[in-house]
């Protein structure tokens, strides 16, 4: 009688080994390829360029028709931080539209493959988002972005695209300034924001 425990122990050990013995071990890959992707994931020169964008910054934007005619102005607010270990930095942007409070939401970084800045730009008047991407200019102040116009954007205006500039005065001034471009390539401001820092 003593001796049951130890037996019933000893059979359960020798009865769950064949199952341990069939346990497959997950999948593993290759360690160099693995490697080889983490490098191409690693930040470059050209994402120490966000650092410039963070913080909070007062606004000033405003807003034209087709026709040249201004028809919104207000001031607001954006507060910048990077995410993803300095790959992106996100932008929480807060204004006014006609008078309606209006919210976007940005996230700019650099993709290493295309050698180009990329912007996704999302706003509270589309359920789609904004796709653009560019360079800086050869002074570095100037940083023009291309992309596609989404469906149903604000006025419906007859522009198949996008052409934003971003013009840096100092790295406490900077312009934002989006262009719709017509089916001709012909660009028209419709809306500019004036970006200050805001400083401790």
């Amino acid at each position: 009688m003593p001796f049951r425990p130890t037996l019933l122990l000893a059979a359960s050990i020798l009865c769950s080994a064949p199952l341990l013995a069939e346990t497959p071990k997950p999948p593993q890959m290759d360690p160099k390829i693995l490697q080889g992707l983490m490098n191409q994931g690693m930040p470059v020169a050209e994402h120490a360029r966000l650092r410039d964008y963070v913080g909070t910054w007062a606004t000033h934007q405003t807003d034209w028709l087709p026709t040249g005619k201004a028809w919104n102005e207000a001031d607001g607010t954006a507060t910048c931080h990077l995410t993803l270990g300095g790959r992106f930095v996100q932008e929480d942007y807060t204004a006014a539209l006609d008078g309606h409070p209006f919210h976007a939401m940005g996230l700019m970084g650099f993709d290493r493959q295309a050698k180009s800045y990329i912007l996704l730009w999302m706003d509270d008047l589309n359920t789609g988002f904004m796709s653009l991407a560019g360079t800086f200019d050869g002074t570095g102040r100037v940083l023009t972005l291309l992309g596609a116009l989404p469906q149903g954007a604000v006025g419906q205006v007859a522009a198949p695209g996008w052409r934003v500039t971003d013009t840096w005065w100092d790295v406490n001034h900077h312009a934002v300034v989006w262009w719709g471009l017509s089916s001709a390539g012909q660009p028209s401001k419709l809306s500019q924001i004036l970006y200050t820092r805001q400083l401790p």
